[in-house]
């Protein structure tokens, strides 16, 4: 999420917004001077003030501090301009691939299947007749359903196997916001909807084209693919190992 103006938000809002620009800058720290880290130092101090003060105080001082947060992140903006850093703040809308295939909950694992041959893709979100996400089937969902289940795709519904906690995004946030997101579900794609409506999807196959295109070919942005990767690769504490599950 960015803060494009003093429009009051949520204090979750305002707490993912000082997320993003903590973690944007964090991996861009190499490009300061001393005298920009030390004030880096300065405003993460302030950040971190910050956060706190709304994790207290809530949704009762979000009006309060909204100012504050946009001065806040602006000043980290500018740190990170003065050095020569490039802004990881590519607008979703920008990196997304629009009008994505979709399925419905009554399809089959088979039609979600010959959709991720027909497109070349991995996942397919899964929409109502209005285009509300309703959540979202992988190539390995199916698989692991058919095995799991000894049926033939064609058998098995979407909606018996889709997941449905799906993380999605609006067009207006950012490539660091979406990378942090990827990282933290480790997740491939995310969905990019508005008032609840599916509109495109980040692969995160769209964040390396990005990186390699003209204008996207910085360090930070090589920085933020590296690391979102290696997060999103990273073992998952909570997932049995297949002898424990046997």
């Amino acid at each position: 999420m960015s803060i494009h103006d003093s429009k009051a938000r949520s204090s979750k809002q305002l707490i993912d917004a000082l997320n993003v620009v903590r973690d944007s800058a964090r991996l861009q720290l190499h490009l300061l001077s001393v005298e920009a880290k030390q004030r880096w130092q300065e405003l993460e101090s302030n950040l971190f003030d910050l956060q706190t003060k709304l994790e207290q105080g809530g949704d009762r001082i979000a009006d309060s501090v909204t100012i504050t947060v946009k001065d806040l992140t602006h000043s980290v903006h500018e740190l990170f301009r003065e050095a020569g850093a490039l802004e990881l703040t590519t607008p979703a809308r920008k990196l997304m691939s629009a009008t994505p295939r979709v399925c419905s909950p009554q399809d089959s694992l088979g039609s979600a299947a010959r959709i991720m041959w027909e497109t070349d893709c991995g996942a397919v979100p899964v929409v109502d007749a209005e285009g509300l996400l309703l959540g979202i089937v992988t190539d390995r969902d199916i698989c692991m359903a058919s095995y799991t289940r000894g049926q033939s795709p064609g058998v098995l519904s979407v909606e018996s196997t889709m997941s449905r906690d799906v993380s999605a995004a609006s067009p207006d946030d950012t490539l660091g916001h979406i990378a942090r997101l990827m990282g933290e579900k480790q997740v491939r794609r995310v969905p990019i909807t508005e008032h609840g409506r599916l509109v495109g999807i980040v692969a995160l196959a769209d964040i390396a084209r990005h990186v390699r295109s003209s204008d996207g070919n910085s360090l930070p942005a090589c920085v933020v693919l590296a690391h979102t990767l290696g997060r999103i690769s990273a073992g998952r504490a909570d997932v049995p190992t297949r002898a424990a599950a046997e």
